[in-house]
């Protein structure tokens, strides 16, 4: 990831067999408030007709839509998903939003994101390691303190 302004970044393109168009993952962190993410894969017709980002899981983030779903509160972890309603709407396909006990972490948020799209799971190793698995405690085996 690379610093960009007050946030790490990260963008890749990703291969899906037989769809047209595009697909690109994004990743955010606030370099201040490291709980403030979001992880997202935007679709790009070949047609031109624009792009639609499909999923975003985030992090906290505070009081948001406030006005549009006063019962949301932003300040938990949270999925957007596309929706139809949001588009027939006029929103942003992702407009709403939904809070979810799936991820608790930043580290949790990718593993989870890599579940929902399906990625291949040699790429997810590849790509997005799993850093919520924690290696052994440097203890020797049989010591006491």
């Amino acid at each position: 990831m690379k610093l960009v302004g007050a946030h790490w970044r990260n963008d890749c393109k990703l291969v899906a067999n037989g769809v047209e168009g595009e697909f690109s993952v994004f990743i955010r962190r606030s370099e201040d408030f490291p709980e403030n993410f979001s992880i997202g894969i935007v679709y790009e017709p070949k047609d031109g007709s624009g792009e639609i980002t499909l999923l975003r899981c985030n992090g906290q983030h505070g009081i948001f839509n406030s006005s549009f779903d006063p019962h949301h509160a932003h300040f938990t972890y949270h999925i957007h998903r596309a929706s139809e309603t949001a588009i027939a709407h006029g929103f942003k396909p992702e407009k709403f939003a939904e809070n979810t006990e799936d991820f608790a972490s930043f580290e949790g948020a990718v593993q989870h994101f890599v579940k929902l799209i399906n990625l291949d799971p040699a790429d997810a190793r590849r790509y997005f390691p799993d850093r919520t698995v924690q290696d052994k405690l440097p203890f020797e085996e049989g010591s006491r303190s």
